[in-house]
């Protein structure tokens, strides 16, 4: 097993200072303990104590586990379908190269399961609630192999792509599931430059542990692979929630006391919306998600979460208690980090989830409508108006759910933590 830093770690006073993670902290080694760390890091063959370094950095995502070289491993890929497309068969024949493909059909009226029949998977019908979170747990409970695989099935998986996240799973025992990076294909039309750009289940490059709190807070289910039992043992996926099944399942994953890994050296492509109209309506579901999310994880969306003062305090408190200078200017550096982090926070806030709040002000105030101007203004040159349909679209779900469950607080700021931000 190899291993890299954490993107936002910093190794300072010869590697034995670590600063940096998500949330962030400082770590101070020992000499033989950096000594370990740089083993670590080279690849080397690790003996009893770098081994252990090496797992406690990882759980703490100091480090991050590269996917291995591995033998081809067997596992079920679950394809939840409905009306798939005529790329459904290209898409079982990818994934078949590792083992079987069931595909539950929710309802298709394009005749989806005679084209997965045709091409070598199981076909089942969904026998749980309608929507993918019934269609992927009839998978997983007819699933016979130890880890399972769900793709959807507008998504285009490349020859070997779940070898190195097998690996993973199989490498660390205390992980239950780790996703790909899910990248929108390209394409020439202006949607899909900007989905290329700014698609929602696009989370970075960045690897890690993934939780709220963390730099990646949840996974999208449009390619995961788990362990079954696991899975099982928590119900599957939420069949209450139309939107939002998977942010759910990551987090009831992690209060079970799982580990979940966000791998984005592999990736699989999914296809752009097809029109700004379906972009919207993808949007406001995943707004209308926020709600019923509250409901089961309450704080966990809140919009802005930390408290700037309480943060400068403590940093200059921090400071003060050090009597090392790298330490010092370490803390210094993490404390403006976390500022930053807040600021870009309170910036998306105000133009996604607070949105109407935004143009209430924009209404009454001079400096408000100068501002939304030339928001507008950036907004159109650069994506057409593509970002301002998908924050309208996202804060119109997340308001209507809100006012339908009676959940404000995923509306409020959480100022006394550092949480999870939603899609």
């Amino acid at each position: 097993m190899r291993y890299e830093l954490d993107p936002s770690v910093r190794r300072r006073e010869g590697g034995r200072l670590l600063a940096g993670g998500t949330p962030p902290r400082l770590l101070r080694l020992s000499p033989a303990g950096a000594r370990a760390l740089d083993r670590i890091l080279a690849g080397a063959p690790l003996d009893g104590a770098a081994a252990k370094l090496a797992a406690e950095l990882s759980a703490r995502g100091t480090i991050a586990p590269l996917p291995p070289p591995s033998e081809p491993t067997t596992l079920t890929a679950v394809v939840p379908v409905r009306d798939g497309g005529p790329r459904l068969p290209h898409l079982i024949a990818a994934l078949r190269e590792r083992g079987e493909v069931i595909v539950v059909d929710d309802r298709s009226r394009d005749g989806s399961p005679e084209l997965a029949a045709a091409a070598g998977a199981r076909v089942l019908a969904n026998s749980g609630a309608a929507g993918p979170a019934g269609a992927r747990n009839t998978g997983l409970r007819a699933a016979a192999t130890e880890l399972v695989a769900f793709v959807d099935a507008d998504c285009e998986v490349a020859p070997g792509w779940s070898e190195g996240l097998a690996a993973l799973l199989l490498a660390e025992p205390g992980l239950a599931l780790v996703a790909p990076r899910i990248r929108s294909a390209p394409g020439a039309s202006r949607i899909a430059r900007y989905e290329r750009r700014h698609s929602p289940l696009d989370l970075g490059p960045s690897p890690g542990l993934v939780g709220p709190g963390r730099r990646v807070g949840y996974l999208p289910a449009a390619a995961l692979l788990a362990r079954r039992e696991p899975l099982l043992a928590l119900g599957g996926f939420d069949e209450g929630l139309r939107y939002g099944e998977d942010v759910d399942l990551i987090w009831r994953l992690l209060a079970a006391g799982h580990l979940v890994r966000y791998a984005p050296q592999i990736t699989v492509e999914h296809a752009p919306r097809s029109s700004r109209g379906a972009l919207a309506r993808q949007r406001a579901g995943y707004g209308s998600s926020a709600a019923p999310l509250e409901a089961r994880h309450p704080g966990a969306l809140a919009p802005l979460q930390g408290n700037p003062v309480a943060m400068a305090a403590a940093t200059v408190r921090a400071v003060a208690r050090s009597s090392s200078p790298a330490s010092r200017r370490a803390l210094a550096a993490l404390g403006l980090r976390g500022e930053r982090e807040l600021a870009g926070q309170l910036g998306r806030a105000l133009c996604r989830e607070w949105l109407p709040l935004t143009a209430a002000a924009a209404l009454t105030s001079r400096r408000g409508r100068r501002l939304a101007a030339a928001a507008l203004a950036v907004d159109l040159v650069s994506t057409g108006g593509l970002r301002l349909i998908d924050n309208a679209a996202y804060a119109t779900g997340l308001w209507a759910g809100a006012l339908r469950e009676r959940r404000p607080g995923v509306l409020l700021p959480r100022l006394g933590s550092r949480g999870s931000s939603g899609r």
